[in-house]
């Protein structure tokens, strides 16, 4: 037997008729690759029914919350002029069960990495795959890992996440607890016509990258994940409190200050040159009017924090709260006017990094844990890699525990230096 073997795997439709039409994905959408998937990997102990994860309960539940969420039931394609849409077809998830000689002692020490998203999280190979994918690996302990991918050209973390409870509370009987996702994107629409100035952030970033001869080429990585205590957050928070800064430090400022520093430390980037963080920010609450806490589709722009080595090694989450409060409704409004002006080349180069740039996105704030399909909440879930090296994550850990998760991905000896130093507060 392999490690992990398939046992089933198949297309999961709506279990009603759903509308057939194509739908206009917004700019924030459109420049993510069709080809980029976020998967997420949950972990649950079993807990000693006897139908504990019942495939057909599971996959009942899966064809019932594609009612609702019937965009992810289509396919990526694309339109006369060659812009991507969904056509929902009504085709299907995939769905995949599994076994494996694997217990949960295997995986106490689980880190994220592509060969573990191999074995647990489904794959398929089609020009046109599924929109979502999932798999149900029963272990030989009889826990259950839960692998779901979401095609991230679709959906954000946000509306991953709002699947995942709709998903998980059809499940368990309890189908009217999360509101049902809004579907209409023209909501991002660029305006007529776009007004977009040349030093707006990610026209900068776009630019730096073409300066420097970006390539998109990245070396091989390894990811890991650490944990900081409620206790360890708050002593990196009164660094800056005992070094002036009047401004409140959040828990995202804070570590995000924090890993930034190591990173420049562990590459040993020149202190003279300047280094960029970049973090995704939700908008759905700070454009005007708000966009429904429920919309389905990519709702972040992209924050950028610019400063010279020197300056990021002395710790500096001021300067990453500034940039987080410049973030507005006119902000968001010029990102959506530059993707909708921008060339080809430029948008290839969007999330571009260099080894002096660092990416950190912000789970914090997400329901990460709400998936109880009946049989308690997952023990531990975690986004399975971070694609490339220079991006890390920052999950809340389940239950009453009020430290955090940081998973990172470096290169390999980077992240040698860079484990050395992280549990260096000085």
């Amino acid at each position: 037997m392999e490690i992990v073997e398939i046992v089933e795997s198949n297309l999961v439709a709506p279990s009603e008729e759903t509308p057939k039409e194509r739908q206009w994905l917004s700019n924030l959408d459109i420049t993510i690759s069709p080809t980029i998937y976020t998967s997420l990997i949950y972990l649950y102990k079993f807990n000693g029914d006897p139908d504990f994860f019942s495939v057909p309960t599971i996959k009942a539940a899966l064809a019932k919350a594609l009612v609702l969420f019937y965009p992810l039931a289509g396919r990526v394609a694309a339109d006369k002029d060659g812009r991507f849409e969904i056509d929902c077809t009504g085709e299907g998830a995939l769905f995949v069960v599994a076994q494996s000689k694997l217990t949960l002692g295997d995986l106490k020490d689980y880190q994220p990495s592509i060969e573990n998203r191999k074995l647990f999280v489904p794959d398929f190979k089609s020009e046109t795959p599924p929109l979502l994918m999932l798999q149900i690996t029963f272990l030989e302990s009889r826990d259950v890992v839960l692998g779901a991918s979401f095609n991230h050209c679709i959906v954000d973390a946000h509306s991953d996440f709002h699947f995942m409870q709709t998903f998980s509370s059809i499940a368990r009987g309890n189908a009217s607890s999360v509101p049902p996702p809004l579907l209409d994107r023209a909501l991002l629409r660029a305006r007529a016509p776009p007004l977009v100035s040349s030093n707006h952030p990610e026209h900068r970033h776009v630019e730096y990258l073409k300066s420097v001869g970006y390539t998109g080429l990245y070396p091989p990585f390894i990811c890991t994940i650490l944990k900081l205590s409620k206790d360890q957050i708050d002593h990196l928070k009164s660094i800056s409190c005992r070094r002036g800064s009047s401004d409140t430090i959040s828990t995202f400022q804070a570590v995000s200050a924090h890993i930034w520093k190591c990173l420049c430390l562990a590459r040993n980037l020149a202190p003279d040159k300047e280094s960029h963080l970049l973090f995704p920010v939700q908008v759905r609450s700070r454009i005007s009017p708000p966009l429904p806490k429920y919309y389905l589709g990519n709702s972040c722009t992209c924050g950028l924090v610019s400063a010279k080595v020197s300056e990021v090694v002395e710790f500096i989450p001021q300067r990453i709260s500034e940039a987080v409060g410049q973030i507005d409704d006119a902000y968001v409004r010029e990102s959506i006017d530059y993707l909708e002006v921008a060339d080809k080349e430029s948008l290839s180069r969007r999330f571009g990094m260099t080894e002096y740039d660092l990416s950190i996105s912000s789970w914090l704030s997400m329901p990460c844990y709400d998936a109880d399909f009946g049989y308690g909440e997952p023990d531990f879930m975690t986004v399975t890699d971070t694609g490339i090296g220079g991006i890390a994550f920052l999950i809340k850990n389940p239950g009453k525990d009020q430290g955090i998760s940081v998973l990172v991905g470096l290169e390999i000896e980077t992240m040698k230096q860079f484990k050395a130093i992280f549990y260096d507060f000085n």
